[in-house]
């Protein structure tokens, strides 16, 4: 095992478990990246409620608009702090651990631009103000007029990306994932992956969301008329019909 995978990450290179396999209690920080040395890459991931089955794209759950573009009345953060109070609109039903390991963006007025990892978040007042330790000091303070927005882990949470996309793709599975485990989802080199039931994939073919989406999670043909917003996974290694599993060189990262 040592002799197959790069060490990216204290440990990783012999893993606790491997890539197509799950497992109830955490070894690594979410997104943490392994790297085999033929080229695929993958990053740690935990499924969301529901199982996710083998061969199919994940994404992040969709992002809560309670957690965007929140201005800060009545809370200010100066230049070096990393414990700030930041306000959102009540009735988010956030639990504040999801945000451990993701980020916080200013996303206008003062201090626009920047953003910063969070390292934990916890209530402050009910479910309105929340006090979050970051891993990085504030740059450009901000005032009660700058908005904010509030992201999770990219790799918690994840669920079988749906036919219209909602969320940040993060790879897919290379076997069944029990629900509320930890996996590593698969962003680079050949991958099974299984292709929608209205596409047929041809070697050396673009591939990604399809154009029309009937099977969640799927893969096939790329419109580029411009008439759909849709993401590139890779390049078709094989050839597979619709509903079958092609081999797929992955290109997310």
């Amino acid at each position: 095992m040592s002799n197959t995978y790069v060490p990216i990450y204290p440990n990783v290179d012999t893993p606790s478990h491997v890539p197509g396999t799950c497992q109830a209690v955490a070894a690594y920080p979410l997104w943490t990246k392994l790297e085999a040395r033929d080229g695929r890459l993958w990053r740690y991931c935990k499924a969301g409620g529901v199982q996710l089955s083998a061969g199919l794209m994940g994404q992040m759950p969709a992002i809560d608009a309670k957690l965007e573009n929140e201005i800060q009345t009545g809370h200010t953060t100066n230049i070096g702090d990393t414990s700030i109070t930041v306000l959102v609109t009540t009735g988010s039903g956030l639990t504040p651990a999801n945000l451990d390991g993701g980020y916080l963006v200013v996303e206008d007025v003062v201090g626009e631009g920047h953003s910063y990892k969070i390292a934990t978040a916890t209530w402050h007042t009910s479910d309105t103000i929340l006090t979050i330790t970051l891993d990085d000091p504030i740059r450009v303070a901000t005032d009660a007029t700058s908005e904010i927005s509030l992201y999770p882990n990219i790799g918690r949470g994840i669920v079988v990306a749906p036919t219209t996309g909602t969320g940040y793709r993060v790879g897919v599975t290379n076997g069944v994932v029990t629900a509320d485990n930890y996996y590593w989802a698969q962003r680079r080199g050949p991958c099974g992956m299984v292709v929608d039931t209205g596409d047929t994939i041809v070697i050396g073919e673009v591939v990604g969301m399809p154009a029309t989406n009937a099977v969640a999670g799927t893969c096939g043909l790329v419109n580029f008329d411009g008439t759909n917003a849709q993401q590139l996974y890779g390049v078709a290694i094989g050839i597979a019909a619709a509903g079958e599993t092609a081999l797929i060189y992955l290109d997310l990262e």
